[in-house]
């Protein structure tokens, strides 16, 4: 297993001491995990293109690592009262939605590449996640659930981008 692939696995399984965490009260506990995990994100694409891997299953395997993070936390968030339940449900059913494209697509034999937008997306996604995480002041409970809204609203505005993945699936 490549360095690469080993953050893109952390990042994957991080989402379980995250949620447990959080449902202790170890904010600060998630904190640590959430941000190492966030940090693995930029550091697996580097490691990838350093080693000539960037191309194959990190390109399916990546975004599907930051989906798993993405949803157990916020699902934790939500349950705990620190995220609003229906731009978490929104965020969340967005995420099953694309990963599930996603997979399809690889099956397929064709590989979907984040687009700008999706890459936008994700920093607001982490960046909420980190705020809300965080030791709780109205500032940051304010932001972090502005930041996670405009991140289920791009989620929303980008989902035609994946469709004509999907035609070429079914024809």
């Amino acid at each position: 297993m490549s360095a690469a692939d080993a953050l893109t696995l952390f990042r994957a399984v991080a989402g379980v001491p995250i949620f447990v965490a959080l449902g202790y009260g170890e904010r600060t506990v998630a904190l640590a995990i959430f941000v190492a995990a966030a940090l693995s994100d930029a550091l697996d694409g580097v490691l990838a293109r350093r080693s000539g891997t960037a191309e194959g299953h990190g390109v399916l395997f990546d975004p599907l690592a930051d989906k798993v993070l993405i949803v157990l936390t916020v699902i934790a968030l939500a349950l705990g009262g620190a995220a609003p339940v229906g731009i978490v449900a929104i965020v969340v059913l967005r995420e099953i939605v694309v990963g599930v494209w996603r997979v399809q697509t690889h099956r397929n034999g064709s590989q979907m590449h984040a687009q700008v937008a999706a890459k936008v997306k994700t920093a607001c996604e982490m960046a909420a996640v980190m705020l809300l995480i965080a030791p709780p002041t109205p500032l940051a409970g304010e932001v972090g659930a502005a930041l996670l809204t405009t991140a289920a609203l791009i989620g929303i505005v980008t989902l035609p981008t994946y469709v004509p993945h999907m035609r070429r699936r079914f024809t």
